[in-house]
């Protein structure tokens, strides 16, 4: 798995992502209803993509107001509604905790919030904040990468490229798909389902495999 955005915006935006939740709790809105229309959100793909406005131009508040306010495009589990603010201090709760957590897996993994929350729940993470909230990130992380390495795997692509003995640049080079593209694809940023069709034939037929081959589950 390979990092979303460049390290040194970690820290900040996972205590973005934490203030959003706990903010949203202050508010009288459902922390799970935030999250599951956060991972749908512009906010959420402008983060994966590294947009430097959303990683160090906003704050916690702005995520929670962006998300609110803007429609879904994905259907949610959950309504939102506002009920009055709560005039309390941010008290870094379990709810913080685990959004701060969630981000520095999706910064790490390079997987969607939306693809991270399908293999690891939001309700999975709040049930380790006994656990794990006064352990080491990192050894959460740790567990957590481990569980996602493990059920994931490699993609197609990559393993058939592995197996013909050709690296990224080589398949690039000899297939005329940009470089980028290849690495994107076997990072799974993006979904290599949604190929035009004339790619997939020329990375198919450099491999010598259909183009079946290289679609993901």
């Amino acid at each position: 798995m390979s990092e979303s955005y460049n390290s040194l915006y970690t820290n900040d935006v996972s205590d973005k992502i934490g203030t959003m939740l706990e903010y949203a709790t202050r508010c009288g809105f459902e922390p799970l209803g935030i999250w599951d229309n956060f991972i749908c959100s512009e906010v959420a793909a402008q983060i994966e993509k590294g947009n430097p406005r959303f990683l160090g131009g906003y704050s916690g508040r702005d995520y929670l107001d962006i998300v609110v306010n803007t429609p879904s495009k994905k259907k949610t589990k959950y309504g939102i509604t506002l009920m009055k603010e709560q005039d309390t201090p941010l008290s870094f709760n379990k709810y913080y905790w685990a959004g701060s957590v969630l981000a520095k897996i999706q910064q790490k993994s390079g997987l969607s919030f939306y693809d991270i929350e399908r293999r690891v729940p939001f309700k999975k993470i709040l049930k380790m904040y006994p656990i794990y909230h006064e352990a080491d990130i990192a050894k959460l992380y740790d567990d957590i990468s481990d569980y996602l390495t493990s059920i994931i795997g490699e993609t197609n692509l990559k393993r058939i490229r592995i197996a013909s003995g050709l690296s990224q640049s080589q398949l690039a080079r000899t297939s005329k798909v940009e470089l980028r593209s290849i690495q994107m694809y076997e990072q799974r940023r993006n979904d290599i389902n949604k190929t035009q069709g004339e790619t997939l034939r020329k990375l198919a037929r450099i491999l010598g495999c259909n183009i079946e081959d290289l679609l993901e589950d």
